[in-house]
């Protein structure tokens, strides 16, 4: 009997999604109607094996935190290279000189433990080939959702109660001059050899 009821279950379940239906979003359409939509950037003719980096240890000119309201997407950042860059006994990057970048994408704290997150990219450094950067550095603050989660799960079936979990926040992201950001260089990385 159990399996012919597995079987009914299984047999409803997986012809659900024949019946699955594309729907669209008219308000994002209209939005983005004007909005030119293009492929990124990939370099497919590089070879990216090599696994040889060196670091470029960098810090920021200004805090930046989620807190404030002077923080927004694409924000122009300076840093300043904490120590020289060498490859081969050869300086590459001078100590102090200034790289610029941009801040991808922020989230500010949120209710139940999320903490902000700040995203940094688009790394440019002089004299530096930007397909040999990986340079996304990421700073989130204190997450508090671990905690808070079991409270919440814990005091739901109290109506109500739950739901003042909701008022617990997480913390915020903050990047400050003391802070050292690492970005790598893969010096070997280039076109491929066909």
């Amino acid at each position: 009997m159990n399996r012919i009821i597995f079987i009914i279950i299984s047999f409803l379940f997986i012809h659900s999604f024949a019946f699955a239906d594309i729907v669209t979003d008219e308000y994002m359409d209209e939005l983005l109607k004007d909005v030119e939509i293009s492929a990124p950037i990939q370099n497919l003719n590089y070879n990216y094996e090599a696994v040889e980096k060196i670091p470029i240890r960098l810090n920021i000119t200004e805090t930046i935190s989620t807190k404030k309201d002077e923080i927004y997407d694409f924000q122009p950042l300076k840093f300043v290279v904490k120590e020289n860059v060498k490859y081969k006994n050869r300086v590459l990057i001078n100590k102090g000189a200034i790289i610029n970048a941009n801040v991808a994408i922020y989230n500010t704290k949120g209710m139940n433990g999320i903490p902000g997150c700040i995203i940094i990219d688009n790394f440019n450094i002089n004299g530096i080939d930007k397909n040999k950067l990986k340079g996304i550095y990421i700073k989130k603050g204190l997450n508090l959702s671990l905690m808070v989660y079991p409270i919440k799960w814990a005091l739901t079936p109290i109506p109500g109660v739950g739901s003042l979990t909701n008022f617990i926040l997480g913390g915020n992201a903050k990047i400050t001059p003391k802070d050292t950001v690492i970005i790598y260089y893969y010096p070997e990385w280039g076109e491929k050899l066909h």
